[in-house]
């Protein structure tokens, strides 16, 4: 059963169906590509921007969207992306934030929300997402399936989010190209960081060639990193870890600093 955080986030984004435009204009913005600008063979950043959580509350009360994004786009040596939360309820998110994010920086934008519905998909492409999140635990394979597809009709990439190996399984059965592990369990909102290791034990290399893996959550440092890395994953998504960061470029100086020291950027 859903943790209850998870029910009224849905029952409030069903009410908000009914006030998506409905002459909203998907041409107004092409689809940049956001899986083929994470690098094979290196550590690639996905930069989260989010002013809470759930397990957190307020992270940062100050938050600004477009000068956030600007930082992280200055750092795309390593910054392959940056997530845009735009849940309203418990991550104080906007959905209009994915328009600040993409004027702001070059980088390609993730819509990170609960997506169900096909509507908000055709949604996400009009407001200038590169790419949507769907979550395989909220969702049976035939809705994921279906918002899959149509997904790519409309040109975004799908980072499909799985908790366990059975469903990794089903996102690889899926065709998924881009797939993040999540250290969270939604049911509790608790991370370990140890998770994805177990998830990816004994899964047979061959069957996730040429999938790009994601690491999200409980991101710690970069001797996780690394260790991560070495079992195949090429990207890691990281919202809070930057989002309490005093001064945010130095926190990403280190970081970039850190990576190439070890030949990881």
């Amino acid at each position: 059963m859903a943790h209850r955080f998870l029910k009224q986030i849905l029952a409030n984004k069903k009410k908000s169906l009914d006030g998506i435009e409905a002459e909203m204009d998907i041409k107004r913005y092409g689809c940049r590509g956001f899986l083929r600008n994470i690098v094979n063979g290196r550590v690639n950043v996905i930069a989260e921007i989010k002013k809470a959580s759930p397990s957190r509350g307020i992270i940062n009360e100050n938050l600004d969207v477009s000068r956030t994004a600007s930082v992280y786009g200055s750092f795309s040596g390593f910054i392959s992306g940056i997530s845009v939360l735009t849940e309203e309820l418990y991550f104080r998110g906007d959905r209009h934030d994915i328009g600040k994010a993409r004027r702001a920086a070059s980088l390609p934008i993730l819509r990170k929300d609960f997506i169900f519905s096909p509507k908000q998909v055709y949604e996400s492409a009009c407001l200038g997402a590169d790419c949507i999140l769907l979550i395989k635990p909220l969702l049976g394979f035939k809705r994921l399936k279906r918002l899959y597809e149509y997904a790519g009709s409309l040109g975004l990439d799908v980072l499909v989010e799985v908790y366990s190996k059975k469903e990794l399984l089903q996102a690889v059965q899926l065709g998924a190209g881009l797939i993040g592990i999540n250290n969270r369990d939604l049911r509790n909102m608790k991370a370990d960081n140890s998770h994805i290791i177990s998830v990816l034990k004994d899964v047979p290399p061959e069957i996730l060639k040429g999938r790009t893996l994601v690491c999200e959550s409980g991101v710690g440092d970069i001797s996780y990193m690394e260790t991560i890395h070495a079992m195949g994953v090429d990207a890691f998504l990281i919202g809070t870890y930057f989002m309490t960061s005093p001064v945010l470029e130095e926190t990403l100086s280190r970081l970039g600093e850190g990576l190439k020291e070890r030949g990881l950027a």
